[in-house]
């Protein structure tokens, strides 16, 4: 079936278009998360309403759709969250579904694209055309059940647009007329006062870590934020640093050539970049990496502290940097590259140690 048919269906004839218009008039550039915020309605209702897009609701077999992604060769994927948007070029390898809630693993064998998903957020999916002044651009985007985009993959030049038809074809909803709803939902609070927690064992089980990926499990067992957890351990293995010297960080591991990893998630998956960077860019509020298969955009007004973290483990310390907003929600997180069970660069470790000198 060609694009053209798949993507035929009735646009939104409600009063949302109309508030769409007068919105674009007045700000023509703004993208469509920033006119759903303007409207102050879920970006996803935009684009179920075919406003500025065309757009086919999916099935919602997400966990079929990732296998077949490899189908479409070189893509550019998308994840944000609120202050940092993280967009990576590659070919989706590896995938595998499962596990603890269905979850998503995708590693390329070159480690351009390196996702960790976390499917019971993904609700609501949408096969997406835009018309450009550039031309055509295709694109899959997923949603929370808030209507709040999880990630986005867009095809490129050399993208198979066959293979893109032939998935939409097979994932389409067979229903394109029922309005979807969204569901408002809240982000859950500290579980716990610190001042209940037994701070001496916390501390402990931190000195005790073998594996980075323990730490997941001691904030679970202590019902702790991880800024808490870091209040709790102390300056032994937590440090607050001065964000503004995030852009002097960057620019220094772009000219010394030290390979790091940058994670950026959100509710529903974790997108990491592995491997060197090179053009740090300045824009406004806007600290950037503009490499040609890899885009960070950090937007520094809203990144209200960061840390320097040591995790103890089996090889050594792994020192990370990671930042914050003022809701204490993570934004971004940086390591050095590393591989698996071997010690830690030191090259990353001077470098992430200096952001503490005064």
């Amino acid at each position: 079936m060609s694009l053209d048919a798949l993507f035929d269906r009735p646009s939104a004839k409600s009063s949302l278009v109309e508030k769409y218009i007068a919105f674009k008039k007045e700000h023509p550039k703004a993208r469509q998360r920033d006119v759903a915020q303007g409207l102050n309605v879920p970006e996803a209702e935009l684009i179920s309403n075919q406003l500025g897009v065309q757009s086919l609701y999916l099935n919602g077999d997400f966990s079929s759709l990732l296998k077949d992604l490899p189908s479409l060769g070189y893509v550019m994927i998308l994840m944000r969250n609120d202050y940092a948007v993280h967009e990576r070029k590659g070919i989706y390898e590896n995938v595998k579904v499962g596990g603890p809630m269905g979850m998503g693993l995708i590693i390329s064998s070159d480690n351009r694209i390196d996702l960790r998903l976390f499917l019971r957020r993904w609700k609501h999916g949408f096969a997406v055309r835009e018309r450009l002044q550039t031309g055509e651009r295709l694109s899959l985007q997923f949603f929370d059940e808030s209507g709040v985009a999880i990630q986005k993959l867009y095809l490129q030049d050399n993208s198979n647009v066959e293979a893109y038809e032939q998935l939409l074809s097979r994932y389409r909803n067979t229903d394109q007329s029922t309005a979807i709803d969204f569901v408002e939902v809240a982000e859950p609070a500290p579980l716990v006062d610190v001042a209940a927690i037994d701070q001496q064992a916390l501390q402990e089980d931190w000195s005790n870590m073998t594996d980075v990926h323990q730490f997941v499990g001691l904030l679970k067992k202590y019902a702790v934020t991880r800024e808490q957890a870091f209040d709790i351990v102390g300056e032994k293995y937590a440090q607050p640093f001065d964000v503004t010297k995030l852009k002097a960080v960057l620019n220094r591991l772009a000219e010394e050539q030290v390979p790091i990893m940058c994670f950026v998630g959100n509710n529903g998956g974790i997108q990491i970049h592995s491997g060197e960077i090179h053009s740090v860019v300045e824009m406004g509020d806007w600290l950037n990496v503009l490499d040609p298969e890899f885009n960070l955009h950090l937007l520094m007004s809203g990144v209200k502290k960061g840390w320097l973290v040591r995790k103890p483990t089996s090889d050594g310390i792994i020192t990370s940097l990671e930042l914050y907003d003022d809701q204490s929600r993570q934004v971004a997180q940086f390591f050095g590259k590393r591989i698996e069970k071997s010690p830690e660069n030191l090259a990353w470790r001077h470098v992430a140690e200096a952001t503490l000198v005064a």
